[in-house]
């Protein structure tokens, strides 16, 4: 009898062109977000490669100058592109995918887009996730809002009880129905997604992992908006109040309440502004960080701490060049002080991220946004291994540069000591490490559990709807 109720609606589906012409449109926007997404994510490959392959080639290629005017010339730090990035490219349109690299200061791209930019604004992007999150949801409601209480308004949901067919049969096959038409779109777009953007952009970050991760994601989201919808139309009286109590639904939790978070979230840990942070740092650097500690009394302490180490009275009878020492300590003081403030910027942002996913728990949108995030390797999270990583990389070649000057010039030969060609291949290009998935949803353990609950909840209440025999 399952079997004969799910084969009925489908074939009520069939035969109505309204829905014909909402699931037609439904494929073809999405079709339309994932050629955007992959002709997007082909141009940016593009000129990263070309940024790439220039910023190396002129980086070997700038001749002998003197270590740290070598340094200054800089480095840049990418992101590898994934397949997944290109389904759900989640907060890289804010942040970008490079980042300059230069001695004496952190590139502060992160901050200026998260400090400047309306949090509440992260949201509707044209992209093949936002139209399986924020879209498909509204077709799965405008199609189960009416498919018990049509029966009921019909006579056709008594008929079926009065000829013995269980409540429960009727209202899960309805359900089912619903489900396994979006469990099957979900399955062939994400597939769709996945071949045709490996083939596209030819990326070799390809984790099935982290593909059935997202696939389990979304048909969890779909069933919970299928039981969601059906168990509304079972509980009302008339197509009228089920479609209005559902969109009204839909608005809070997909709208009203991502808005909500996101402004509780930065009114509640505030970040600071890109002027104030740029001030703030300057002014550590050149007092030190306790406010009193400045720049010329550090470096007096430091030349009389190494002198009397050595064991002689002058810089110039170093067995090193003291300003290449002096060029290091500086870096890595500087270095301590970006640490402190970013730091704070990171626990601001990750505080700013524990608020919204509190607020998750009453939005499967939210839910979902963020597990999808978090399986394309796309998250606030890996966002900041991203920038850790590359700070990382920056000190390493800066260090190198310094080292060399300390140790293969002499003190005040500035004009005459050169870099050998050959330093310049051994620094190599920055290449990004990937995440483990399971390091990624870590951060997402609030929404996993919110998401089964939600499921779980819907799953009882169509129960008890069923044993009670709405009529």
């Amino acid at each position: 009898m399952l079997k004969q109720i799910i084969q009925n609606e489908w074939q009520l589906w069939r035969r109505d062109n309204r829905t014909i012409w909402l699931l037609g449109i439904i494929v073809l926007i999405s079709l339309l977000a994932l050629v955007f997404g992959v002709a997007d994510a082909r141009k940016k490959i593009t000129q990263r490669q070309s940024a790439q392959e220039a910023s190396r080639k002129a980086w070997l290629a700038q001749g002998e100058k003197h270590p740290h005017m070598s340094a200054h010339f800089g480095n840049y730090a990418y992101k590898h592109p994934s397949v997944l990035s290109v389904f759900d490219p989640g907060i890289t349109a804010y942040t970008g995918t490079s980042v300059y690299l230069e001695p004496h200061r952190q590139n502060d791209f992160l901050l200026s887009e998260s400090g400047e930019r309306d949090t509440g604004a992260r949201f509707g992007w044209f992209t093949p996730s936002f139209i399986c999150q924020f879209i498909v949801p509204l077709l799965i409601l405008l199609l189960t809002f009416n498919i018990v209480v049509s029966d009921k308004e019909g006579g056709t949901y008594a008929l079926l009880l009065a000829q013995g067919v269980p409540s429960g049969k009727v209202i899960y096959g309805k359900a089912a129905a619903s489900f396994l038409l979006f469990a099957a779109f979900i399955t062939a777009y994400l597939f769709v997604v996945a071949l045709v953007t490996y083939i596209a952009i030819a990326s070799p970050t390809f984790q099935l992992t982290s593909f059935g991760y997202l696939w389990l994601c979304y048909l969890l989201y779909y069933a919970t908006w299928c039981l969601l919808g059906v168990a509304v139309s079972a509980l009302v009286k008339s197509a009228g109040a089920s479609i209005s109590l559902l969109l009204l639904f839909w608005i809070l939790t997909s709208i009203v309440l991502p808005k909500w978070a996101a402004s509780a979230g930065e009114n509640i840990h505030p970040l600071t502004t890109n002027y104030a942070f740029k001030k703030k740092v300057a002014e550590d650097i050149a007092n030190g960080l306790n406010g009193h500690d400045v720049q010329s009394e550090r470096a007096k302490r430091m030349q009389d701490s190494v002198l009397k180490a050595e064991g002689v009275d002058s810089v110039q009878h170093l067995n090193f060049n003291f300003e290449g020492y002096v060029m290091q300590q500086g870096e890595e003081y500087s270095s301590k002080v970006y640490d402190v403030h970013f730091g704070g910027i990171y626990k601001t942002l990750q505080a700013q991220r524990k608020v919204q996913s509190l607020f998750s728990v009453g939005s499967p949108l939210m839910m979902v946004r963020n597990m999808s995030m978090a399986a394309a390797g796309t998250s606030l999270e890996a966002e900041l291994f991203f920038q850790q990583q590359a700070e990382a990389y920056r000190r390493s070649f800066v260090q190198t540069m310094n080292q060399d000057m300390m140790m293969n010039s002499a003190y005040g030969d500035w004009d005459k000591y050169k870099v050998k060609d050959s330093l310049y291949g051994a620094i190599h290009d920055f290449a990004a490490p990937q995440k483990s998935l399971n390091w990624r949803l870590r951060h997402v353990s609030i929404e996993q559990a919110a998401m089964l609950l939600w499921l779980l909840l819907l799953l009882g209440a169509v129960y008890r709807i069923a044993r009670k025999n709405y009529l």
